[in-house]
């Protein structure tokens, strides 16, 4: 099945060419419909259309100029023009960005028929779009309805014909890749084989499949070496690689499994491994070594003492504690949340911290462990959360003020404008991971996510007493300067486009 999108002003018109297409064709489906090109241009990234009809008069942005842009992002898209307006010149134009058909109003059934036929048609010998489509199904991020690979093992096995093939999976924190790894995938290939880059759910993964005649474990550290030789540059890259020796069919489930085992072994100077030589590291046998360090860590809690606090990290940092540390983000892990833990239990008789402070903050040592990309940088954020312990005492004043509370007024007050929960923090001159502590605490939210809710909300409300509004309206209305970033909060939030949110 085939996706599509619809682009016309006139209601009427518009929900007749979408029922008129679901009756006509099972092959296509209509993912979007649109009363201008911006939007449909907004939403463009997600509705990975393989043809779009669009008429040529319209608000804000007209067919013609949507189809130039269309194209310049995905040449391979069919698009079809429908208009009231006989025109040579605009026909003329219309052939000028290569469109399928250009069909006059009101159209008939058997044109409408005809000219999805020919989108078929076109659609079925462009490789370039059957390779993105199947490769979409195999990474598991298409829309189509059918998600499933079975429906496309015809086509895949006609493009997608090699007897082996490499999957290379690559993961790094902020989604901050060096340019060439394609490129170097390509450098490694013999003559008639090919790699292909496919899609991924999130902008921290990079997922190339590569087709080889055939690969030896000698041609295996060759790829290792060259890999390790992009990676290994401190940004936190690491990749797995995967060998399936019985064609396309295992990739599905053997990306999956690649992705599991880069969350259990990514360290933070970069690493690559291959799938079949996976071994986790376990940290167990050095919780018990770290046992004095963190008595000596909740005397200096206790004692209030935040200089030797902070010396004693450093040592350890710097490694003149003559502690083994881990390798993996994994094993870092395990060693801060036991760190925190015992440093909880060890000072919880002394000052005044409860379970739910000591779930927020290990909740916030994980999430820095998979967020930033040296291990330096993971050292400043340790710093930041655990300073905590001394931070209420240092500065917070006599009066009891409720900071969780001021911080949710000035969310209400400001969501319409480009703040954060850092901006926030620094308006009250506070540390942003005490703030986010306290509003945790106080509304079972951290201050980013209660952001997105409130805006949401806005957003859905402004849509539905404003239902003819753009999508870049409607995100400069709740605080978001780019329109595609909101589009997608929005769907994520919601459900739905914020197109088809109108629509309902």
């Amino acid at each position: 099945m085939f996706r599509m999108i619809i682009v016309e002003d006139e209601p009427r018109i518009l929900r007749h060419l979408k029922e008129k297409i679901t009756t006509i064709s099972s092959d296509f489906k209509v993912l979007g419909t649109y009363n201008n090109g911006e939007d449909a241009l907004v939403e463009l990234h997600w509705t990975q259309p393989h043809a779009i009809i669009t008429d040529i008069h319209m608000p804000i942005m007209d067919g013609l100029e949507l189809i130039q842009k269309i194209r310049k992002i995905v040449p391979e898209i069919q698009c079809a023009i429908i208009s009231g307006h006989d025109d040579f010149q605009y026909l003329r134009q219309g052939i000028k960005l290569g469109i399928t058909d250009y069909l006059l109003k009101p159209a008939s059934d058997s044109e409408i028929q005809e000219l999805l036929e020919q989108m078929k048609e076109k659609i079925l010998l462009n490789q370039k779009l059957l390779e993105g489509e199947v490769a979409s199904q195999i990474s598991g991020v298409s829309t189509a309805p059918d998600n499933s690979l079975t429906n496309w093992s015809k086509i895949a096995q006609e493009l997608f014909y090699h007897g082996h093939y490499i999957l290379v999976y690559a993961w790094q924190p902020q989604g901050d890749f060096p340019e060439g790894l394609e490129n170097l995938c390509e450098n490694l290939l013999n003559e008639g084989e090919k790699y292909f880059s496919l899609p991924s759910v999130s902008a921290n993964e990079r997922i190339l499949l590569v087709g080889v005649h055939s690969c030896s474990s000698e041609r295996q550290q060759e790829w290792t070496k060259a890999i390790k030789n992009l990676v290994v540059t401190g940004n936190g890259i690491t990749v797995s690689m995967a060998l399936s020796t019985k064609g396309i069919q295992p990739i599905p489930e053997l990306l999956e499994q690649c992705k599991a085992q880069v969350w259990v072994q990514s360290h933070f100077g970069g690493y690559c491994f291959w799938l079949s030589n996976t071994v986790p590291e376990n940290i167990q046998h050095l919780l018990e070594s770290y046992q004095p360090f963190t008595q000596r860590l909740a005397q200096f809690v206790i004692k209030k003492q935040k200089q030797l606090f902070f010396k004693e990290l450093d040592l350890l940092m710097s490694g003149e504690q003559n502690l083994q540390v881990p390798e993996s983000r994994k094993g870092w892990e395990q060693l801060l949340l036991f760190i925190s833990h015992s440093l909880h239990n060890l000072s919880k008789d002394s000052i005044p911290t409860n379970f739910e402070t000591m779930q927020a903050m290990e909740a916030e040592l994980s999430d820095v462990v998979w967020s930033v990309r040296r291990i330096h940088e993971l050292f400043a954020q340790i710093k930041e959360i655990w300073s905590s312990y001394f931070f209420k005492t240092e500065n917070e004043p006599a009066t009891n003020r409720d900071w969780a509370k001021d911080a949710k007024q000035y969310i209400h007050n400001y969501y319409n404008e480009n703040i954060s929960l850092t901006s926030i923090a620094d308006h009250f001159q506070l540390n942003q991971a005490y703030l986010n502590r306290l509003f945790k605490k106080a509304y079972q939210s951290s201050i980013p996510d209660y952001l997105v809710k409130i805006r949401m909300e806005e957003a859905c409300r402004f849509i539905k007493e404003h239902p003819f509004v753009l999508i870049k309206e409607i995100a400069e209305h709740v605080g978001y300067i780019d329109p595609f970033h909101f589009s997608k909060a929005f769907k994520q939030y919601t459900g739905y486009s914020p197109s088809d949110y109108k629509t309902k």
